[in-house]
């Protein structure tokens, strides 16, 4: 029943590794800690159980933006899926309110700090929730990278619940005392505890260690420009990451820095302009990506040490989610452990201010500087980058590798070497419909089932344009993409005139500053594949 529910809702004819045995404990009633990487597919854990059973399904995210991507995206396959938070106002509260109440939403997205909301509890009291996911359940453990004390909250809501739901908790980035802290905060009952997915096979690992700032600056650069496709770089300061995008921007490649300390409406600027190709690199503290659904971003490149393995694989981990292949870089310099302990000092300040005794002030630095001294020997060891990550999280597929992985630094070669080399171009030039696959393909299954570019992009979490290009090449070897809803006849000519007058297409940018402004880039390719599609014919 459940492959069938998977194909009918979310279009795949199988789960991903690991995730059928967890979703089946959630259906059986049972409660669940589940750690998945980023990108391996916890959402899908939590989403098809709530359409395969009775009653709402309530799941926790402190994660704004996250919350609209995933319900604009189960809407889109034509689930009822709502949030409430504070970017609504009342009367979309209220048409909210109603819908729960009349029983019409399957999965209600809230952040942690409205359970203090007694009108939200009261409702939530008035409807069946027989379902609870709590999202980056770390939160709850002050042993975690990003302690959130509304996530104390959690336990409470669930006992006052008038009959007691499932809870299942997901987390990307859980050592074994975060575990025993999710368990023991979250008031789980004899949990299924489930390690899976933290091989990622698409992603290669690199790390470079002692670089000089200005080695590293210069090659930073080199490799974006060097890698295909769009990507993150992530520093340790606000001030960086704006230092950082001006180099890029100064240097020809577009780029925008992304940061807490920019206002709400540029960072959703930045956002939907990245999931939108607009940028071919973000430059970002850790504030970016937490709730950015972008799965083919194609590299992410850490300049600076992060503060931990939980810290790094999560973000590294944000590159490749559609499964292509993709680079995670760390570039370490020896200035990152003085910046390090400078940040520690301060947090410890801003402990004092908040109150915490000398004792637990303490414990949580001493905590700081154990993490930051794990991710030093992770970077600075010659030694297998996945099988090191694989032991930290205690995954089980630590038995795949004990002769190395053939996708890291370590076991390619290549460590602390400035040899450049891009292994992530997903796709070769095509000569035959049959050779269709892989990313490609689930977009034109989608469009063949009628849905539109803007609907597969949602429901694929990739940029309109990348949906674009996908059934542009498609097109170009036989497919029935109809070009003709997408340009105009005129459009067309102006296209053909200019290609004429340049005598060559193997370069979009002549083509396009020769065209008016409202014909796109995507255009000017349907009009290449176009008359790709003519010569192949003619052969």
């Amino acid at each position: 029943m459940l492959t069938t529910q998977l194909k009918q809702w979310f279009q795949f004819s199988e789960f991903k590794p690991g995730q059928q045995e967890i979703v089946q404990s959630i259906v059986a009633g049972r409660d669940v800690v589940a750690l998945m990487p980023t990108g391996g597919g916890k959402s899908l854990c939590y989403q098809l159980p709530a359409l395969v059973s009775d009653g709402l399904t309530v799941v926790i995210s402190p994660l704004i933006a996250l919350m609209k991507d995933q319900v604009d995206s189960l809407r889109a396959r034509g689930i009822e899926a709502v949030f409430i938070n504070s970017s609504l106002d009342f009367s979309q509260i209220k048409e909210i309110v109603t819908n729960l109440k009349r029983g019409a939403v399957k999965l209600l997205y809230v952040a942690p700090e409205r359970l203090k909301n007694p009108e939200f509890f009261d409702l939530i009291r008035q409807i069946n929730v027989r379902f609870v996911a709590v999202d980056e359940a770390h939160c709850v453990s002050s042993w975690g990278h990003d302690f959130r004390p509304d996530y104390m909250l959690i336990k409470n809501f669930i006992a006052q619940l008038p009959i007691r739901p499932a809870v299942a908790a997901f987390t990307a980035t859980a050592t074994p005392e975060v575990r025993t802290d999710i368990v023991k905060h979250l008031g789980l009952n004899n949990p299924e505890i489930f390690v899976r997915g933290f091989d990622r096979p698409n992603l290669t690992f690199e790390v470079s260690v002692g670089l000089s700032n200005r080695e590293r600056k210069s090659y930073l650069l080199d490799l974006v420009r060097a890698i295909n496709g769009a990507g993150i770089v992530y520093t340790l300061t606000r001030k960086k990451s704006e230092e950082m995008a001006a180099y890029f921007e100064a240097n020809g490649i577009k780029a925008a820095a992304y940061h807490a300390g920019l206002e709400g409406a540029v960072r959703t600027r930045v956002q939907n302009e990245f999931m939108d190709n607009q940028y071919k690199v973000i430059v970002a503290t850790v504030a970016f990506g937490m709730g950015v659904n972008k799965a083919d971003i194609r590299f992410v490149i850490h300049c600076g040490l992060p503060a931990s393995v939980e810290n790094y694989y999560q973000e590294a981990g944000r590159a490749g989610r559609d499964g292509e292949p993709a680079k995670c870089i760390l570039l370490a310099s020896k200035q990152d452990n003085g910046l390090h302990s400078f940040l520690i000092n301060k947090s410890q300040e801003e402990m004092i201010k908040q109150g915490k005794s000398r004792l637990e002030i303490n414990a949580l630095v001493d905590i700081k500087y154990k993490k930051l001294r794990q991710m030093k020997d992770y970077a600075e060891a010659f030694k297998c980058r996945r099988l090191a990550v694989l032991k930290y999280f205690a995954d089980s597929d630590i038995e795949k590798y004990q002769n190395g992985c053939g996708g890291c630094d370590v076991c390619l070669g290549i460590s602390n070497s400035k040899t450049i080399s891009d292994n992530t171009k997903t796709t070769k030039r095509l000569k035959d419909i049959n050779e269709i696959t892989g990313t490609v393909a689930q977009s034109v299954d989608f469009y063949k089932k009628g849905f539109s570019l803007d609907q597969i992009a949602k429901i694929r979490e990739l940029g309109v344009r990348t949906i674009w290009n996908h059934l542009i090449e498609w097109y170009a070897v036989g497919g029935d993409f109809r070009v003709e809803e997408h340009i105009t006849e005129d459009q067309r000519q102006q296209i053909i005139a200019v290609i004429n007058k340049l005598g060559d297409y193997s370069k979009l940018r002549p083509i396009k500053d020769l065209l008016p402004e409202n014909i796109f880039y995507e255009q000017i390719k349907i009009v290449i594949a176009k008359i790709e599609r003519g010569e192949k014919r003619n052969n």
